[in-house]
């Protein structure tokens, strides 16, 4: 009986070191932006199978609580989803092999204004507009390889093929 609460307690420790070292592991190359003093403008909610985040030329695991800012690439695997919240409680959710520039995003919380603007290389993603929509809906603009979208709808849903 001592050994089997022995093995349990190193299970438990082993699992939880685990753990400790895949958070550390995915805030690792983000560490470095919040000292910079880089803001970051959203934040990975859900992540499911292959999802990716390029920021300069660096790949990241896109886990959940990952945090996202201008200019990153969020790419999903053939079987992979992710589900974003922004800043400005807009919402971005990208379908399998899919890719995502965030090209723009400022957010000022105070006033609700701001600028949103994604290039969707690729994939299925939908986009539920929040606060800098609401302020001024032109500032809210996503792009594909051929159209522009913005305007007044709170609800997008792009599917841009190969």
């Amino acid at each position: 009986m001592f050994r089997s609460r022995t093995h349990k307690t190193i299970l438990m420790f082993v699992a939880g070191a685990g753990c400790a070292l895949a958070s550390m592991y995915a805030v690792t190359g983000f560490a470095a932006d919040a000292q910079a003093g880089n803001i970051w403008g959203a934040q990975i909610k859900v992540s499911r199978d292959e999802v990716g985040i390029e920021r300069d030329g660096q790949r990241f695991p896109g886990l959940v609580g990952a945090r996202l800012r201008e200019k990153d690439i969020i790419r999903t695997g053939e079987k992979g989803s992710v589900g974003i919240m922004f800043t400005d409680n807009s919402t971005l959710s990208m379908g399998p092999d899919a890719e995502v520039v965030l090209r723009r995003y400022t957010y000022d919380s105070t006033t609700y204004m701001g600028a949103f603007d994604a290039y969707i290389k690729r994939g299925n993603v939908s986009l539920q507009t929040g606060n800098i929509a609401k302020q001024t809906p032109e500032a809210m603009r996503m792009f594909t390889p051929k159209a522009e979208l913005s305007g007044t709808a709170k609800n997008y849903v792009v599917s841009v093929g190969e």
